[in-house]
């Protein structure tokens, strides 16, 4: 088994492992909160004042009777409820990776912790307690971080810290620890897992989980069964078990079954002819030059591509623009659609592709397209100026935001130029769910956003993608 990055999970109790009940009590939770956050009880906490004098000092500052106070401390320690949620992942995740050490770091004063030690061993998820009450430091001091690495034998490194405290999260991270800021469960749940598995290998296997039944879906929750995802998810992955794919006639359609969509049915396409023809491997020749010769034949007065073989939908779209000159260009016939290449440059120059298009609403889907064939063609001088074009506008837009498909786009459109591009890769990485795949996202649109297209598959497919390339770049 691969050594794990992380040796250790080191978690906090309170606010984390465990939850404050909604006790009735006698005081306010705004004096609760104010009296444990002043340094008389700091000094409780890391057993340099006994209880009844600091229980006296509380109850003199703030005014209260000490046998009400000690009563609430009481009554708010033995109700804590533990987040069960959490422990059982926990449990699972010592499972998944047995060399896994579990530790808790707690503030907590040493009368609390012996009524709630019982309860915490109950559990069978910790490897070690580590608690101010004994070490005598608290966070988020620095000394108890530094005590607690020289305590367990850990490097803060190999640590990943869980508290639901900024301050703590913070001083920890300044130390070197992966350092989480608890929100809620299956968030923090997810980020260990991203944190100690292998994203490659958990991206497959969601894949793999569901071969054969990676279809899209409307955002009307409509399964949609269509050639153009299936062919993405192939292009990235490379392994045809995955995908369904149907083909009628010379050309393709997008559409697998009847290509109708809500009362209109749509004819074979420009789009996903080329996709095809580009990615799959055993095309014959001839088919290929009827392709090429369908689409010259359905050109606009400027010489563009439309998206249908339909001379009664003349629709312009300058990512199936790019598509349609991809295939060409890598079939050395770039010369039969004079002023395409221009035209594509002339979008990258002005910054047009920003806008996004007709059918892909997000706009790093041009430069994808575009990367990708320079990619295939490393060293053709004809690509110079859009490489070049390709390569500012990527630089500009890396990081730009955390959309997932837009980060997935860009750091396979830098991949494709041999360019590292860590601030998407953290975002895509940082995206991946408990079930190893990604959360569905909307990959394009029919006309004017009439109806949205979404995909697990298609998006699993390209972080798990992007994540290997970028670890052979290392």
């Amino acid at each position: 088994m691969t050594a794990l990055k992380y040796s250790s999970l080191v978690l906090d109790l309170g606010g984390v492992l465990l939850n404050t009940p909604k006790v009735p009590v006698d005081l306010s939770p705004r004096k609760v909160k104010d009296a444990l956050d002043m340094p008389t009880w700091h000094e409780y906490e890391t057993g340099k004042l006994p209880q009844h004098e600091c229980y006296d000092r509380v109850a003199k500052t703030f005014g209260l009777d000490v046998q009400v106070w000690a009563e609430t401390m009481l009554k708010l320690t033995v109700g804590q409820e533990p987040n069960t949620e959490l422990i059982a992942a926990i449990r699972e995740l010592k499972s998944v990776y047995p060399g896994l050490r579990v530790i808790c770091l707690s503030n907590i004063p040493e009368p609390a912790f012996e009524l709630l030690r019982e309860l915490i061993e109950g559990w069978g998820i910790m490897d070690q307690v580590h608690v101010s009450a004994i070490s005598g430091f608290r966070k988020p001091n620095t000394a108890a971080f530094r005590d607690f690495l020289s305590s367990t034998h850990n490097t803060s490194e190999s640590c990943i810290f869980v508290d639901d405290r900024i301050e703590n999260v913070i001083s920890a991270q300044c130390l070197g620890f992966q350092a989480l800021l608890f929100q809620n469960t299956v968030s923090t749940v997810a980020a260990i897992h991203n944190l100690l598995g292998d994203p490659v290998a958990r991206g497959m296997t969601y894949l793999k989980q569901h071969a054969g039944n990676l279809f899209s879906m409307t955002d009307d929750g409509q399964v949609h069964k269509d050639n153009f995802s299936q062919l993405l998810i192939l292009q990235n992955t490379g392994d045809k078990s995955l995908v369904s794919l149907e083909k009628r006639g010379h050309t393709w359609n997008y559409f697998i079954g009847e290509p109708r969509l809500y009362g209109t049915t749509y004819a074979n396409d420009s789009d996903t002819t080329c996709l095809a023809l580009t990615i799959l491997d055993d095309v014959p020749e001839e088919e290929k030059a009827y392709a090429m010769n369908a689409i010259l034949a359905n050109l606009s007065p400027d010489g563009l591509p439309y998206t249908w073989f339909d001379d009664k939908r003349p629709r312009l779209c300058h990512c199936i623009c790019a598509n349609v000159y991809r295939f060409f260009h890598l079939q050395g016939q770039a010369g039969q659609l004079p002023g395409v290449y221009e035209h594509l440059c002339r979008i990258l120059r002005t910054g047009a592709f920003a806008l996004g298009s007709r059918y892909y609403a997000n706009p790093d889907w041009f430069l994808y397209t575009l990367s990708d064939l320079c990619g295939r063609r490393p060293l053709d001088t004809a690509l110079q100026e859009m490489r070049e074009l390709l390569g500012a506008r990527i630089q500009d837009r890396m990081g730009g935001d955390d959309d997932v498909l837009g980060a997935a786009l860009r750091l396979l459109s830098a991949q494709s130029l041999a360019v590292k591009n860590q601030r998407d890769l953290t975002t895509v990485r940082d995206a991946q769910q408990l079930d190893g795949g990604w959360e569905m996202v909307w990959l394009w649109q029919t006309a004017r956003g009439a109806i949205k297209m979404g995909s697990r598959g298609v998006i699993t497919a390209m972080a798990v993608r992007g994540i290997q390339n970028a670890e052979s770049m290392l």
